[in-house]
């Protein structure tokens, strides 16, 4: 591997943008450059100028609690997230209900509220505690972090009550469990609902993709004629396009004429006629006749690449509210942390509350802080709308430049093709009588 080479790694198991931001850390400390990390995407890319191997990279990632993969898995059906989600709050529904009923209820027995709230307990130490964990040791410690160390004094307190009053009616003072379920299972449908909005990008990054990846008909020396998939078709190879094919890479037509429609590349919709050394651009589309062409540009040098991969940096681009809610975001779990510490000795040392009323006012600091989405919010937003806006033709350059759009006041087109679709309809007829 050459040392200046561009490397784009697929990483699974980064569930917030935090996430992101911890394995970009742990990147740049190992010395590589022009690290980007794209949560929406799962693709971590470098430009690698030390001596630093693929496999020490990889290690690097894998150490953090995720998982380098050749290619990210397709979800078909319900996503993990998802069934997380839907499992826990069909326990979390009726320990919340407890609280509408009289003591004697058994929703309100203490065993009962356990064995309820111990499922949803474990799934969130395990999803959450995985990222926290991961988030620690890259030095960037994220939301999970709160998140698990909420749920786990709330679970804790109220099992200490539970063991030290058995059957006793004291013991419903100490009962929290539906508070570390309830918080576990916001949190995880907050994260179903990023999921759902991340996916409308990363599912319009894969149209455009899907524009290019097609098979095409390469032509043998000997004239014959194979099929070839997009991957393996290597420069200079000579391809035949005929009417209704998309055309595969870049080149320029050697053989006969067509016509092919290029509004997915210059919004024009009108049909452009082309001939012998005239260029055509992978991902158009041949309306009408035959051609055949010298492949000039492959795989990430043609021009719909470029798109796709400009598209994916424009999400890295990010505009002033993100960097100033990344900032914060990376001091406030030791903030939170912090003022719940204070809580607990200002509450038992200065103000003389007891024990357990001082403990559970610093468990509340840390309640409270756990679903913020300080820096979720914005850079989601970024990435559903870049993605949104590739999906319907509009190709947006990053954050910063979306963000203008607030304050805009005027915009050129540069020609009707790019606000026109082609596709002439009546709208309405209107009959008159001729009168003599």
């Amino acid at each position: 591997m050459n040392n200046n080479n561009h490397i784009t790694l697929n990483i699974e198991g980064m569930t917030c943008a935090n996430c992101a931001l911890g394995i970009k850390k742990q990147l740049e400390k190992k010395g590589l450059e022009n690290v980007n990390v794209n949560f929406a995407t799962g693709e971590a890319s470098y430009v690698n100028t030390s001596n630093l191997s693929l496999e020490e990279v990889k290690g690097s990632i894998n150490g953090l609690g995720y998982k380098v993969v050749d290619e990210v898995a397709a979800e078909e059906g319900l996503s993990s997230i998802e069934k997380k989600s839907y499992f826990s709050l069909v326990f979390t529904i009726p320990l919340f209900l407890h609280m509408f009923f009289s003591h004697d209820f058994i929703l309100n027995n203490v065993w009962v509220q356990l064995g309820l709230c111990l499922p949803v307990f474990s799934i969130g130490m395990l999803h959450f505690g995985k990222s926290a964990f991961g988030s620690l040791k890259s030095g960037v410690p994220n939301m999970d972090v709160l998140i698990v160390i909420g749920i786990t004094s709330a679970f804790g307190y109220s099992l200490y009550g539970t063991m030290a009053y058995l059957g006793l009616p004291e013991a419903h003072n100490y009962l929290f469990y539906e508070t570390a379920a309830t918080i576990t299972t916001l949190v995880l449908l907050g994260n179903v609902l990023e999921h759902r909005s991340v996916k409308q990008t990363t599912t319009a990054i894969k149209e455009l993709n899907q524009l290019q990846k097609t098979e095409a008909k390469r032509v043998l020396p000997n004239g014959d004629i194979e099929l070839v998939d997009y991957n393996d078709i290597k420069e200079n190879d000579i391809l035949q396009f005929n009417t209704g094919d998309k055309i595969a890479v870049d080149g320029e037509i050697i053989w006969g004429d067509a016509v092919i429609n290029e509004a997915m590349i210059s919004g024009e919709s009108t049909p452009v006629s082309k001939t012998i050394l005239n260029k055509v651009v992978g991902g158009t589309i041949v309306e009408d006749g035959s051609i055949k062409m010298k492949a000039e540009k492959v795989g990430a040098e043609t021009v719909l690449s470029k798109i796709i991969e400009m598209v994916k940096n424009a999400q890295q681009d990010q505009p002033a509210i993100q960097k100033l809610g990344d900032k914060v975001s990376a001091i406030f779990v030791p903030i939170v942390i912090g003022i719940s510490t204070l809580t607990f000795v200002l509450t038992y040392f200065v103000f003389d509350i007891t024990l357990q009323q001082s403990i559970m006012q610093s468990i509340a600091v840390l309640v409270i802080s756990c679903p913020c989405a300080m820096g979720l919010a914005t850079p989601t937003a970024v990435m559903v709308g870049i993605g949104r806006a590739a999906k319907k033709g509009i190709l947006i350059k990053g954050g910063s430049t979306l963000e203008q759009f607030a304050i805009g006041k005027n915009i050129v087109f540069d020609k009707t093709g790019t606000l026109t679709t082609g596709n002439f309809v009546i709208k309405n007829t209107k009959l008159y009588a001729l009168v003599d």
